[in-house]
């Protein structure tokens, strides 16, 4: 077992990230890391009582080299005794339609592709997107975002004993550069925290459920054993180049990695080679550091939040996430989910900012605006109900609006 290895090995076993009986989906774009992550989970799947498949999204951005990367990448994990399930998207339709760049549309559509093959394992139970669609076996997502069905080639997969891991192949130098790009940005200390080890996968099982009208998923969604797993948060880019190189393995390369049009991609390229030169070249080890010691500020806020959090909440009612938010589109209207929610003013008033703050994010979350909150909105919201601005309309994200009246502060 090589030095990279164990500290795979040690990691999942730290952090808890799988347990046997556990399956685990690898998102595979055939890239230095996630072929590393791969080879990491094939020499550790016995020995840790888990097993696996790939899972490879071709995001439609880059024509013919796209799809051969796809075809590649089944082939390659078939030829290791291991499934690879392919899903096809227009990313930058989707990214038109929502009003998102690129990069963002990416994301959602990667999280919803995941969200929707994890449930699908963890039940046994393949959701359609038409009454007549029962059992959908590859998403295909087209132009418009619809999930098609294909049966080319579907791995039979069983139901698993444990639960289902997305494991995805984010590295120390990621967390570095998604610290420092938050930084950038005037993040607090939930931003400080950077990429966590395990999360859930909530929202996108939610919005997957408002448009495939599957009841089971909406009422159960967070009850389901499925989350996302980074094993790799430990390793350093340059161990993963040298275990590629070492090993004689050959990945696929994509060249929009080394295009500067991307903020993540300038902050790599160009910001932190000349921190490195010019200030600290440690830089890399620092950021993940401060990663590491916001985060456990930011466990504390949240469980402080968590418990102010239910005495303030005064009415919840209901409505669906819309199912134009879904990648997968509802063919029926969806039933309620959340719609507003009601908080008492006089209780947030006494909280200190950061937990006010934490808690204005999470009930937000609960409604469908999961992304896009600054601080400004935040310092907005806390000023008002600091100084009980009857009829006060605070707008956020996506239309949702907070709206102080009589005492009570309703998020919409």
């Amino acid at each position: 077992m090589t030095d990279l290895v164990k500290t795979v090995q040690n990691t999942i076993k730290e952090h808890k990230l799988v347990k046997p009986g556990d399956f685990v989906l690898l998102g595979f774009s055939g890239g230095p890391d996630s072929l590393c992550l791969f080879h990491a989970l094939l020499e550790l799947r016995a020995q840790m009582g888990f097993d696996f498949a790939a899972v490879h999204i071709n995001h439609g951005i880059r024509g013919e080299a796209a799809d051969e990367d796809a075809a590649w990448a089944v082939n390659y994990a078939r030829s290791h005794g291991v499934s690879c399930i392919g899903a096809v998207a227009n990313v930058p339709a989707y990214a038109k339609k929502r009003h998102m760049t690129e990069e963002e549309a990416g994301r959602s559509v990667r999280r919803e592709v995941f969200a929707y093959i994890a449930y699908g394992i963890a039940t046994g139970k393949q959701i359609g997107t038409r009454p007549d669609d029962k059992r959908p076996d590859e998403p295909n997502l087209g132009a418009s975002g619809k999930a098609k069905s294909s049966a080319q080639d579907r791995p039979a997969i069983p139901v698993p004993k444990g639960g289902v891991r997305i494991a995805l192949a984010h590295n120390m130098d990621d967390q570095a550069e998604t610290v420092l790009m938050r930084v950038l940005r005037g993040t607090g200390v939930h931003g400080l925290s950077g990429i966590q080890y395990r999360s859930r996968i909530d929202d996108a099982l939610l919005r997957v459920a408002a448009g495939t009208n599957d009841e089971e998923l909406r009422s159960k969604a967070k009850e389901l054993d499925i989350s996302v797993i980074r094993p790799l948060m430990d390793v350093p880019r340059s161990e993963i180049e040298a275990f590629c190189t070492e090993n004689q393995l050959q990945p696929r390369m994509d060249h929009t990695n080394a295009e500067t049009d991307y903020t993540r991609n300038k902050i790599r390229l160009e910001l932190i080679p000349a921190i490195e030169k010019d200030f600290n070249p440690n830089i890399k080890e620092a950021l993940v550091r401060l990663a590491a010691n916001a985060s456990e500020d930011d466990d504390a806020l949240s469980g402080i939040a968590a418990k102010a959090m239910i005495d303030s909440e005064n009415v919840l009612e209901a409505r669906m996430p819309r199912p134009e938010d879904s990648v997968f589109p509802a063919s029926l209207d969806p039933k309620p989910l959340l719609s507003s929610i009601e908080l008492s003013a006089s209780v947030l008033r006494k909280l200190e900012p950061a937990v006010f703050k934490r808690i204005i994010v999470s009930e937000f979350a609960r409604l469908g605006l999961s992304e896009g909150i600054s601080a400004v909105h935040l310092n907005a919201l806390y000023g008002a109900v600091q100084k009980n601005i009857g009829g006060k309309v605070t707008e956020f994200p996506g239309g949702h609006t907070a709206t102080l009246r009589g005492g009570t502060l309703t998020l919409r």
